[in-house]
């Protein structure tokens, strides 16, 4: 397993790297694990409907990519893990899979003694403050490609323009919101790495 950490990265860029990544695993390269952010951007999955719009005035650009679920905000001191990973090889499912991410969300916030939890039937992480990690995947020939965020020190204001993941009057949080304090990405990465599942 290989962790590439790129910092601040266009997402049309990560797009292809995640491609690319993709074929290789698949031909039987080693698996690689993308940390991320990037510049403010909406991304609509698969299931977006034009009501998760509230306000369609905002500057941030929208891609389309072939992912699950709704939509959701990318911008800068939110972090974002694209596992390329094989799950056929592994003998992993869809729904096993997603809930390994959903669990790997919860070690990262328990490193940083916050309480996170699952909800029924919603993917996803809360704290009793809001939601706070974000799921999409694709499953390509067996191999995963797009992952999971979470807002760590990213201005929330812009999901007022959104219903994210398509919910309702939903409260979004962040670790620093949270913690009252900015975190220092560099500690997170290696949080994230520590407490990767695959």
């Amino acid at each position: 397993m290989r962790f590439i950490n790129q910092r601040i990265t266009e997402y049309c860029i990560s797009l292809i790297d995640m491609q690319i990544a993709v074929e290789n695993v698949f031909t039987g390269a080693e698996e690689v694990i993308f940390i991320t952010e990037h510049p403010g951007i909406y991304t609509a999955g698969k299931s977006f409907e034009q009501s998760d719009f509230l306000n369609k005035s905002s500057d941030f650009r929208i891609y389309y990519p072939n992912r699950g679920g709704r939509i959701t905000i990318h911008s800068p001191g939110q972090i974002v893990i694209y596992p390329i990973i094989n799950l056929k090889e592994r003998r992993i499912g869809v729904i096993d899979y997603v809930r390994e991410l959903e669990n790997w969300i919860i070690r990262i916030l328990d490193a940083f003694a916050v309480h996170s939890f699952k909800i029924s039937d919603e993917i996803g992480i809360w704290t009793s403050a809001g939601k706070i990690g974000f799921i999409g995947v694709r499953i390509e020939k067996g191999i995963s490609s797009h992952g999971f965020c979470i807002n760590i020190n990213n201005e929330l204001r812009s999901f007022e323009n959104i219903l994210p993941c398509g919910l309702i009057n939903a409260k979004i949080t962040s670790l620093s919101e949270i913690l009252g304090r900015e975190i220092q990405t560099q500690d997170l990465s290696e949080i994230i790495i520590k407490h990767c599942p695959f």
